[in-house]
């Protein structure tokens, strides 16, 4: 039950953003990601990131909020571009290393 309704907030809070941010999007941003976008190269990616999403939040429900923070803050300013799961180089301190981001970057290790 509990699980359920985490993942229902998940769905809601990224709904929320993505209409948000949309409509207060400048013209500089361009985004052209919508469902089905990955149709021909990958035809069930919506349906694996919901199998997935469901299985991480019935282990760890907590997770919820963590993830909605990381997408939010890697997503915002200039689009999804995964670098949170980049890994630090000698000269470079990768955002994933950042102390906010380790209670969600630790469970994809």
């Amino acid at each position: 039950m509990a699980s359920s309704r985490a993942m229902l907030l998940v769905m809601c809070s990224s709904l929320a953003m993505a209409v948000i941010l949309s409509s207060t999007s400048s013209s500089a941003v361009m985004a052209q990601l919508d469902v089905g976008f990955y149709s021909k190269t990958c035809p069930k990616v919506e349906q694996i990131v919901r199998e997935e999403m469901i299985r991480i939040l019935a282990v760890a429900p907590t997770l919820a909020g963590p993830l909605l923070r990381l997408h939010f803050h890697d997503c915002f300013v200039r689009g999804c571009d995964g670098s949170v799961l980049i890994d630090s180089t000698a000269s470079n301190t990768a955002e994933k290393d950042a102390p906010p981001n380790q209670t969600v970057v630790a469970t994809y290790r």
